[in-house]
């Protein structure tokens, strides 16, 4: 699967999009996009980029079903794609493959959550909460892909 980590990352580099692998005949499940994400993420470490953080995507159940999925699901944060209040920023449009700008909520964690926590528990994780907005971009055409 290295090979989809390298089409993948020459695609945000490019401003390309590709086929969904999902339909390709090796097909990517949900373990195993997450397996490439592991990958995806030591090429951008080795050269250079920092993980910041994790963000939480497809929170809004109503969109699993059309994309296969039956929870929410994560991606890395670097440091080359995440910008904090008062620093300047960027956003070069033209390089984007149908891009979009979505409100999100921020949560900075002060402890690990852990399995069987409670919701009172969970919200004594947070350390603080902040607005923000997020620009994402589809490799996929149409942003049609799901997971099988």
């Amino acid at each position: 699967m290295p090979e989809i980590a390298e089409t993948v990352l020459g695609c945000l580099d490019a401003g390309a999009q590709t086929a969904p692998f999902s339909g390709r005949n090796e097909g990517l499940t949900l373990e195993r996009a997450y397996e490439v994400t592991a990958e995806l993420r030591a090429l951008r470490e080795a050269r250079g980029e920092r993980r910041v953080g994790r963000k939480l995507g497809f929170t809004n159940k109503r969109l699993w079903p059309e994309f296969g999925i039956d929870a929410p699901i994560w991606g890395d944060l670097f440091d080359t794609t995440v910008t904090e209040k008062g620093m300047p920023w960027q956003f070069a449009a033209a390089r984007a493959t149908e891009p979009k700008i979505e409100p999100e909520i921020a949560l900075g964690l002060g402890k690990t959550p852990e399995p069987g926590m409670d919701a009172a528990s969970l919200l004594r994780c947070v350390d603080w909460v902040a607005h923000g907005i997020e620009v994402v971009q589809s490799i996929y055409p149409g942003w049609r892909f799901r997971i099988w």
